[in-house]
């Protein structure tokens, strides 16, 4: 039996989906957050800020001269970044201030001399870069108190004239070029991370229900066959499957201890008993009372039957012998079966009726004879005189079937489960004469030849009955 038929119904597949989805939604958010740092989005920002500065000193140069555009350079408004995150840390800086990254500069020259801005000397262009939106440049630059130069290998740049002077504004980007670079390299590894994460989740649900429906195949086998020798594959030590089926084990080694130690005390018993009660057949059969003498006598014969059938069945399901089995034609043995219980049948008006097809397999004839015999004289003990009795042997492409359904007394539903533990006698049967023992030993006997014993109810659509169906794979 698998546990876990559809895979997408289990909660590992769902909890691993759940992962994927969530882990998918994060690559798209951070492709999003790639192409969104690996755009222009942020110079073009920049060079919109140059155009808006030179635009209003260009204003201020119109409508007030040249004097004005001076005044308002040096006020230092003009040599702010309006970029975000460099207006907290100029927002007290003086005019003559720049802050440590260096990214936005105003200056004024007149003839190719400084006049007046946020730099102590005249931008140095080296090389200009030509882009598809945006133009940068390589330029030198010196700090207006120190006059350290500095290198800006990519910066925004752009001169305007005013009369005779010259106006340039420009923003170093280098710190946005590192943005992207960073930004691209960390949203490749998170892309990386999330797809790792996205294969192990799912491969952990396929390993997990493969694991639940191998120990589900396990224990069905132990609960079909009844062997108990069965024991969950383990095959790592890392995972909490592996230890409960570690610990799954355990408890099955104690269960067949105690088994084996129960069906060795009932085994001990009946052949240690076995002797004594052949001892004393033999001297109730010295009593002089012939009816006394037959009473006992058949009362000494049912308990040794009763032992000799705890015997057998406790050698078939632990010795699991199969020293007998071979080419057997299924369909001369039933009708052996039938033909020794026909003269029965007859004696109480039953009609037997048989519906047989030539089988043969693998099998042991004496046993296989033996469980077909103990199903037909159940039925004919159970049925009413005048009753009818069906025995039908059938193959499939999966399996040979032999079924003997009867309309005699039946037993109820809630008692089918019940029929094949020993000892057991359904309600309906306890005036009869029998020990609860003939349906064990055809389960065991069915069970030696790996097949299954199955019971109907009401098979012949009669109100009561019972049917038998041993079903054995091809």
């Amino acid at each position: 039996m698998i546990a876990i038929r559809d895979f997408t119904r289990s909660s590992s597949f769902r909890v691993g989906a759940l992962l994927t989805t969530l882990a998918s939604v994060a690559i798209i958010l951070i492709v999003y957050f790639w192409r969104l740092t690996s755009s222009d989005l942020f110079i073009t920002e920049s060079t919109a800020a140059i155009n808006a500065k030179i635009a209003a000193l260009s204003q201020i140069h119109n409508s007030l001269g040249i004097d004005a555009v001076k005044e308002a350079i040096d006020s230092g408004e003009f040599s702010r970044s309006t970029m975000a995150n460099n207006s907290a840390s100029t927002a007290n800086a003086s005019s003559r201030e720049l802050p440590k990254s260096v990214r936005s500069f105003v200056v004024l020259s007149q003839n190719q001399q400084f006049v007046t801005g946020n730099l102590a000397s005249i931008p140095l262009i080296l090389e200009r870069h030509e882009h598809a939106n945006f133009n940068t440049a390589e330029i030198v630059i010196s700090l207006p108190d120190s006059g350290e130069r500095k290198t800006l290998r990519q910066a925004l740049v752009r001169e305007v004239s005013l009369d005779n002077y010259t106006l340039i504004v420009g923003r170093g980007i280098d710190d946005l070029y590192s943005a992207q670079w960073f930004g691209r390299a960390f949203s490749w590894i998170i892309v990386v991370l999330l797809s790792m994460l996205s294969v192990l989740s799912f491969a952990i649900a396929v390993y997990v229900v493969n694991r639940i429906n191998r120990m589900s195949q396990t224990a069905d086998k132990i609960i079909k066959t009844g062997s108990l020798e069965e024991r969950l594959e383990i095959d790592s030590n890392w995972d909490d499957l592996s230890s409960l089926s570690a610990v799954f084990n355990q408890m099955l080694d104690t269960i067949e201890n105690s088994v084996n130690n129960i069906k060795s005390v009932t085994d001990s018993i009946a052949h240690d008993l076995r002797t004594p009660l052949a001892r004393l057949r033999n001297t109730l059969e010295q009593i002089d009372d012939e009816k006394l003498r037959d009473e006992t006598t058949h009362e000494a014969d049912n308990l040794l039957n009763m032992f000799n059938s705890l015997l057998r069945i406790s050698g078939l399901e632990t010795t699991n012998k199969k020293e007998g089995f071979c080419e057997t034609d299924v369909l001369a043995i039933v009708e052996d079966v039938v033909d020794l219980y026909h003269p029965l049948a007859e004696d109480r008006n039953i009609t037997l009726t048989s519906s047989l097809q030539p089988i043969t397999m693998i099998a042991d004839p004496n046993l296989l004879f033996q469980a077909v015999a103990n199903v037909l004289d159940n039925a004919l003990k159970y049925s009413p005189d005048g009753s009818r009795v069906v025995v039908q042997l059938t193959s499939t492409k999966t399996h040979h079937v032999i079924s003997i359904n009867d309309a005699g007394m039946g037993v109820g539903e809630h008692e089918l489960e019940s029929l094949e533990r020993r000892f057991y006698r359904a309600d309906g049967s306890r005036t009869s004469k029998g020990n609860g023992l003939g349906l064990s030993l055809v389960s065991a006997i069915v069970k030696l030849h790996e097949g299954r014993v199955w019971f109907v109810h009401d098979p012949l659509m009669n109100g009561s009955g019972l049917g038998v169906v041993l079903s054995f794979k091809r």
